[in-house]
């Protein structure tokens, strides 16, 4: 009986222990973090795709409400008048003076010059353009995010560095004290060594506040808790120059002048006829019939045309000022493209001298190494001062943290480039 209350009992715990581990695997699922996944979290959380959604919605009412000139139009009117004069009847009777009236009217657009084809295409032309905006707002917050994970990505190296010099300091003060109780090293040494690995300590006290600053502006902005996230280095194409430049803004420049050659148009369509289709029908007194006297039903059908006359110098003040402003847009649309263009170049130069400087990088930190190594046996055979292998082997780590800040600062310049290119 035991046995089995104590088996109950077991298989209990162990059934929550493993509820356990499924409600909390998620959290530790996600144990490496990429840029890429920073970007996309960031973009999900940010109001970009509801402002997409509400965007389109926008459309539909714009071009529903373009499309409602061709609705047919129903009123219902009414007039009660009184006239000072009637003419008289054959009969000598007076045709009232009193007349009143009520009916329905209706109205039904046949052909409106195209103006509602242009306003159609010009309201689709300025949502492409605002769904562009958006997405250069998006292009920004995904720089944003560049920039934050690429510094954090430098804290994070020079935290590492400094982590194995301290590995290498606790190792030379052991073998530094064994000397100092033996009576071949002075205390000085000892204690200038000790010095600086609480300079070594205090710089990894600084970079892990800086890097939960960064880490936490990721964490709100991509709405996760990254604060114990491992981030990967990425890898950005080696020839980043073969692409060529699709930047959103000449998708916007584009729409903007087009949309001016479709609001000219939609000036110039005023100039064309008119066509309508119209009925009126009621019941009053007097109808159509102005010598009948009674009340009595009427109606009439028809169709109407208006030609505008005197408009046309209204509208070709309105297409020459379209015109200007299409000459302005062209005029800015060739200066940042002209400006882009320098932007691209004087970034590929810069990521030729990052480049040049990282493989000097590699040969001078080589070098360092190599003397560091030299200065330790000499220090712990006393043929130089612990000043001496101190400013060394500061030097050592000046070469590798330039080497790291080197390697980051590629990698942000080929994202730069990307972003300059519009390729992000």
């Amino acid at each position: 009986m035991y046995l089995c209350i104590f088996l109950n009992i077991a298989m209990k715990k162990i059934f929550y222990f493993i509820l356990l581990l499924l409600i909390m695997s998620p959290i530790y699922s996600q144990s490496t973090v990429s840029i890429e996944e920073c970007q996309q979290w960031a973009v999900a959380l940010s109001s970009a795709n509801v402002q997409k959604e509400l965007n389109e919605q926008l459309l539909k009412v714009k071009i529903n409400d373009a499309s409602s000139h061709f609705y047919p139009c129903l009123e219902i009117i009414g007039t009660a008048s009184y006239i000072s004069a009637m003419p008289q009847l054959p009969e000598g009777d007076m045709i009232s003076k009193d007349q009143y009236r009520v009916g329905m009217e209706l109205y039904q657009q046949l052909f409106d010059g195209g103006k509602v084809f242009y306003n159609r295409r010009y309201q689709r032309l300025m949502n492409k353009n605002d769904i562009n905006k958006i997405d250069l707002a998006i292009n920004k917050l995904k720089e944003q995010m560049i920039s934050l994970y690429l510094n954090l990505l430098i804290v994070e190296q020079q935290n590492k560095i400094f982590s194995n010099l301290e590995k290498t300091i606790d190792d030379q003060l052991r073998q530094l004290r064994i000397m100092l109780k033996e009576g071949v090293v002075y205390n000085s040494t000892v204690a200038q060594l000790e010095v600086e690995l609480l300079k070594i300590q205090q710089q990894k006290g600084e970079l892990l506040a800086q890097k939960n600053s960064l880490s936490s502006s990721l964490s709100i902005l991509t709405g996760k808790d990254l604060a114990n996230a491992e981030f990967t280095i990425p890898t950005v194409d080696d020839d980043p120059s073969k692409s060529e430049s699709c930047r959103l803004e000449y998708a916007i420049f584009k729409n903007e002048i087009a949309g001016l050659e479709f609001q000219r148009k939609l000036y110039y369509a005023n100039t064309f006829p008119q066509l309508s289709l119209v009925g009126l029908g009621g019941y009053g007194r007097t109808t159509f019939d102005i010598f009948n006297n009674d009340f009595n039903w009427f109606y009439f059908v028809g169709i109407t045309m208006r030609v505008p006359v005197i408009n046309w110098a209204r509208t070709a003040g309105v297409g020459n000022i379209i015109r200007l402003q299409k000459s302005i847009l062209e005029a800015q649309q060739s200066d940042f493209e002209k400006s882009n263009q320098i932007e691209i170049q004087e970034k590929l130069n810069e990521i030729n001298r990052i480049e040049d400087l990282l493989t000097l990088d590699n040969q001078i930190t080589q070098k360092y190494n190599d003397l560091t190594a030299t200065y330790r046996i000499q220090l712990l055979n006393g043929t130089i001062t612990i000043y001496d292998f101190i400013r060394q082997q500061n030097d050592e780590i000046q070469s590798l943290i330039n080497k790291e800040v080197h390697t980051i600062q590629l990698l942000k310049a080929k994202y730069e480039l990307k972003a300059l290119k519009g390729n992000l």
